[in-house]
């Protein structure tokens, strides 16, 4: 990376002369009038307007049309302006107006008397005092004839002192500024640079970024994708930007890392086929999302990312499921759901299932998939009513009782119409209250208590104005009892006064937890089995390595002296991604290359090695086992341990 200073308007010709261009990861010029002036206020009043940030490479990068006119079309590599876009094009329109490539020019004036810029208005513009800085810009301007032109003489006491004002402004082009240079030959590792950079307003995903790469290669992309995510608002199932991005860039065969996507070896053909392919994808899981798991919209799904393994196997079946699959892939939606499958490691673990849909099938598949979605969880461990204390509206549980609601046609307390999801957008937030209301119970119990899954209930507003602050023992009689148990509400009245509380709540676990497990096709728990510590791993995996179907890197990625029996394996500290091979007979690990490079004779001599070298006064406070993830799985290296061994 290299640091120098340059005159700015170096860089602006630079600019003009195609030497600099835009990338297509940019996004438009979005800098108003005000704001041109503020930067010009800056820079003359010697405030910093921080660094440009130009990035240097041998790739051949899709680059958009620049806010400017650029006369020349470089000859050599251009440089790439990941950081300074709004102040560069800014400085070039006031320095060159005419290249202003929509050819509505700038008129910023300098005020001689008051030391300020204007947008001046038609009134203003005639004022000869205001002057153009455009023109104070240029190389070779006369002073006192810019203002002999104005009507200030010579003799005018002030003549002197604007003179020198003017001449500050002009200097303004002789001004340094610090230029960064990043090479690199590595699309992803830039973009991400990019979208660190970017703070001003939203601040841009990967996935903008290469909405707007496509759009660069791609004539009429942009609008066709637009459309498509209207079309999913239309639908109450819009989708972020990122999961459909996955999405297509499994499709497309690139993996899904959405980045690759912007490839050399991605060309339109390619884009538009696999925009095709992801349309067509995402409506048949849609479809099998709201008919077949009760989802009615997107906001009910806990992570958006859920729908890219429907969509990729109904794609690969042409919408054919066969008669006991859909029961199957319903569980693993709920699985995934329930467990927030896709809360780390995106990218990875749809790497992994994409692969699994590619090489297993039938209850093989299912299996594996739902073994991955469980987590840390055995794949038919059930939930104890304990795993519900302390879970709240924010939980996926939630989510999942409230999808068992609609499924049962549940049927409001106060209007006995049946519950239905109708929401104003995709993201509206589901409507319910407490069984034992607030105003009661918030003096008397913890809030872990009263605002807990185990006191709320999917009913309406006008329901909740029928309750007010009454006690479930004042108001439930009321309430025909096939609604309560709809709602899973115990039916011992015994427990409805406000001193027996926590046997409610208990109750009610009891009654949630039996809906959950159903939902996730998991059996009745054993109440006096002892309770797995939840980040304890399943006993079935602590002495199983990964099969040598189930999907980890190809072969070819590891070194040559490593046999079948080393594990990819990955790190990121300290903001550094570090590849190693974690050997399943030995329990050494291997870091090819990078931070940390060498052999160690386990995961926490690795651990320390790569902390230690990023930071030689580090104190490294994880387990080596917890430090390292399994590439393929995204799970932490100690879900594969050898004999519940810890380092």
């Amino acid at each position: 990376m290299g640091l120098a200073n340059e005159k700015i308007v170096s860089q602006v010709e630079d600019l003009l002369h195609g030497r600099v261009v835009i990338p297509s990861i940019q996004r438009d010029f979005v800098w108003m009038r005000p704001d041109v002036r503020d930067l010009f206020d800056s820079l003359y009043r010697g405030y910093p307007v921080g660094a440009l940030l130009l990035w240097k490479t041998n790739l051949t990068v899709p680059f958009k049309t620049a806010a400017v006119v650029q006369a020349d079309k470089p000859t050599h590599q251009p440089l790439y302006l990941l950081d300074g876009q709004q102040r560069l094009t800014s400085l070039a329109w006031v320095y060159r107006p005419e290249s202003k490539a929509d050819g509505r020019l700038i008129d910023l004036r300098f005020d001689v008397r008051t030391e300020e810029f204007v947008n001046p208005s038609a009134v203003q513009g005639r004022d000869p005092m205001l002057f153009r800085v455009s023109t104070l810009l240029q190389e070779n301007v006369q002073y006192h004839e810019v203002l002999k032109e104005a009507g200030v003489e010579y003799s005018d006491p002030d003549f002197g002192e604007w003179m020198q004002r003017l001449q500050k402004v002009h200097d303004i082009r002789r001004q340094q500024i610090a230029v960064i240079t990043y090479e690199s030959d590595d699309y992803e590792e830039v973009a991400e640079l990019f979208a660190r950079l970017n703070k001003g307003g939203r601040r841009l995903s990967k996935g903008d970024l290469v909405y707007s790469a496509i759009a660069a290669r791609w004539a009429d992309g942009l609008a066709t994708m637009d459309a498509f995510h209207q079309y999913l608002r239309d639908s109450d199932f819009s989708l972020d930007r990122e999961a459909v991005l996955r999405l297509m860039s499994l499709l497309a065969g690139t993996s899904a890392r959405h980045i690759k996507l912007i490839g050399a070896a991605v060309d339109e053909v390619a884009l538009k086929q696999a925009w095709q392919a992801t349309e067509k994808a995402l409506r048949l899981a849609i479809d099998f999302l709201r008919e077949e798991c009760g989802i009615p919209r997107s906001g009910i799904l806990t992570s958006p990312n859920v729908i890219v393994v429907p969509a990729l196997l109904l794609h690969q079946r042409e919408g054919k499921l066969q008669d006991n699959e859909q029961a199957l892939l319903r569980r693993w939606v709920y699985t995934a759901m329930a467990f927030s499958h896709y809360s780390l490691q995106v990218e990875t673990r749809l790497d992994a299932e994409a692969r699994l849909l590619r090489t297993r099938d039938g209850e093989e598949l299912f299996t594996e998939l739902i073994r991955r979605a469980s987590g840390s969880r055995s794949a038919d461990t059930p939930l104890h009513p304990r795993d519900l204390e302390q879970k709240y509206s924010t939980h996926a549980f939630f989510r999942l009782l409230y999808i068992a609601a609609l499924r049962d046609k549940a049927r409001d307390w106060a209007t006995n119409i049946a519950i239905s999801d109708q929401p104003m957008s995709s993201g509206a937030r589901i409507e319910f209250h407490h069984v034992f209301p607030r105003a009661q119970v918030q003096s008397v119990y913890a809030k872990e208590e009263w605002n807990s899954l185990a006191n709320l209930a999917f009913v309406t507003g006008q329901t909740n104005k029928m309750i007010g602050a009454k006690l479930p023992s004042d108001y439930m009689g009321g309430i025909a009892p096939d609604r309560l148990a709809e709602q899973w509400i115990p039916s011992d009245p015994e427990l409805r006064s406000l001193d027996r509380f926590p046997d409610f709540l208990a109750a009610r676990r009891r009654l949630l937890a039996n809906v959950l497990n159903e939902l996730l096709g998991l059996p009745v728990p054993d109440e006096q089995a002892p309770r797995r510590d939840a980040d304890e791993p399943p006993a079935d995996e602590e002495l199983i390595a990964e099969e040598s179907t189930a999907p980890v890197l190809p072969p070819a990625d590891v070194p040559g002296h490593l046999g079948e029996q080393a594990v990819p394996i990955l790190a990121v500290h300290d903001g550094r991604h570090i590849d190693g091979f974690y050997d399943l007979l030995s329990g050494a690990v291997t870091i090819p290359s990078g931070p940390g490079q060498g052999t160690y004779d386990n995961p926490g001599a690795a651990a320390v090695a790569v902390a230690r070298e990023l930071d030689p006064q580090a104190v490294l406070y994880r387990k080596g086992w917890s430090f390292w993830t399994v590439t393929a799985t995204g799970e932490e290296l100690r879900s594969i341990r050898p004999g519940g061994r810890t380092v």
